[in-house]
């Protein structure tokens, strides 16, 4: 079941976070950042954080906000699956509950950033399984060695 987090979540998927083995601290520390932000502040209008769970157990989560200064366009900041049920179309499900959910905002376009590390390929190759398309690849933008990719998809 994909419904809004809450605090009972965060926890949960600062775990998940670390477990993916993926994410570094500072990285992980940001998504937390945007989880708190978002069970804090009942007003803030810059993320919205939806969670596939059954019962109490957290699967995985999806972050997504508007672009600012844009009209109808989304950035999908975070999506982490739990390792123990990765590969069981969790992270898909979620992708596909968050472009429906932007249809009906009347949303247009949702933008993707990541890393052209390596240990990124999975996710990019998740990414590009959903029907996003490889936008634009800016080399060194990170660090040396690791770009920023962007993928898109219109709805």
């Amino acid at each position: 079941m994909i419904r809004n987090l809450n605090i009972d979540d965060r926890n949960k998927i600062e775990k998940i976070l670390f477990d993916t083995n993926n994410f570094n601290d500072d990285e992980i520390k940001i998504a937390m950042e945007l989880i708190d932000i978002y069970l804090d502040n009942d007003d803030q209008k810059d993320y919205e954080i939806f969670v596939d769970a059954d019962n109490d157990v957290v699967n995985g989560y999806i972050c997504i906000g508007p672009r600012p200064l844009t009209k109808g366009t989304y950035d999908l900041y975070w999506i982490a699956v739990n390792p123990n049920v990765q590969a069981r179309g969790i992270g898909s499900g979620l992708i596909k509950y968050i472009e429906d959910y932007l249809k009906q905002k009347s949303a247009r376009l949702i933008l993707i950033e990541t890393s052209g590390k390596p240990t990124y390929e999975k996710e990019r190759k998740f990414y590009l399984k959903n029907k996003y398309d490889l936008i634009v690849e800016i080399k060194d933008f990170y660090d040396v060695k690791d770009s920023l990719v962007i993928y898109g998809k219109y709805l």
